[in-house]
């Protein structure tokens, strides 16, 4: 039996989670106008998985394991947040080199290396490992069944997959390019200076 309530419950939390202003809506706004919709769509399959990974660690003990090895925490905090800041870093020793052409099609390589930049995105998001082990955990009733943590699960993936690929469509007209190649140096510079921020945040904050 699936607990339709709980389900809902999660799911809600979920939207929540994933709709809040973090390093994977930067990522997705940075390829969906930098790339084609098939590259952004490969990134946003990257970062539905991994949700639906860390939902999946969650439930099935995730914030136990980093209750009992709090080390275990601090590392993964701490390698995310470093990835992070990197990224920042990345983006702004960009912003003097010339932007290339938006790409029309996109290539089998560069499909799975969009999935991949997708998935360590997620994986290095402090903010996402806390969310899924403290309050989306902390929002699915305890004894719920096989079946109903399983559903909330593939809702992790569907909504991470809606929300986020709704940003990459919605990013990825020419009007959109076109904007952000006329403020790339606004855009990415202040998406720079977040991520790096971001990143100094969650390795200084307190678990």
């Amino acid at each position: 039996m699936i607990d339709i309530a709980a389900v809902l419950t999660a799911s809600a939390v979920c939207l929540a989670g994933v709709m809040s202003p973090g390093p994977n809506f930067v990522a997705v706004t940075h390829r969906a106008v930098t790339a084609s919709k098939t590259e952004a769509a490969a990134l946003v399959i990257g970062i539905a998985s991994v949700s639906a990974l860390w939902a999946t660690a969650a439930l099935f003990g995730l914030g136990m394991l980093f209750a009992l090895l709090p080390w275990l925490f601090w590392s993964v905090k701490l390698l995310g947040a470093a990835y992070l800041i990197w990224f920042g870093i990345q983006l702004l020793r960009r912003l003097g080199q010339p932007l290339p052409a938006k790409a029309a099609l996109t290539t089998r390589s560069g499909f799975m290396r969009a999935v991949r930049d997708g998935a360590v995105t997620n994986l290095s998001n402090p903010k996402a490992m806390a969310f899924y082990a403290s309050v989306f955990s902390a929002a699915v009733p305890g004894g719920a069944t096989l079946g109903t943590l399983l559903a909330i699960i593939a809702m992790v993936a569907c909504i991470a997959t809606l929300w986020y690929g709704g940003v990459a469509l919605a990013l990825a007209s020419a009007r959109a390019a076109s904007f952000y190649r006329r403020r790339r140096s606004l855009l990415e510079g202040s998406c720079g200076f977040f991520l790096i921020a971001f990143g100094l945040r969650q390795a200084m904050s307190s678990p």
